[in-house]
């Protein structure tokens, strides 16, 4: 078996948001991705998936005032565009890595690049649209 390590360190918005390395491990049958729910820097009360959505929609659009979340693109590829703070960060995600950690304050908005992608989503809080911030707060 072959282990793959993407190591992604970078940080933006004073730690508000991260990338964060996946390990994928390959063989005839194909690759195994771990994800270690207590090494994540929040403990998970919720999960959920996001599939089925056409190439070229957009999803997300808000930001939650309280909490965290990992993102891990399980298959396909999609680009999460992320604000906070005047400042804007791209990042492309697919099934190699990395996922990203965002937190409380930063709007996050996916735009599906492949029609089979799926996300599969870890969040420290339960579904609470009142945590919602405004969808108008990032630039378009």
């Amino acid at each position: 078996m072959m282990a793959e390590s993407l190591n992604d360190d970078e940080a933006w918005f004073d730690g508000r948001a991260s990338a964060v390395a996946l390990t994928r491990h390959h063989d005839s049958r194909g690759a195994l991705t771990p994800l270690a729910l207590a090494q994540l820097p929040f403990p998970v009360r919720r999960v959920f998936t996001v599939a089925g959505v056409p190439a070229g929609a957009v999803r997300g659009g808000h930001g939650h005032q309280r909490g965290w979340q990992l993102l891990v693109c399980v298959s396909g590829t999609l680009d999460v565009r992320l604000y906070c703070a005047g400042q804007a960060v791209r990042r492309r995600l697919s099934a190699r890595g990395p996922a990203l950690l965002i937190g409380a304050g930063v709007w996050a908005e996916q735009t599906y690049v492949d029609a089979h992608t799926v996300l599969l989503v870890t969040c420290s809080e339960d579904y609470d649209p009142s945590s919602y911030m405004d969808e108008n707060v990032a630039p378009a």
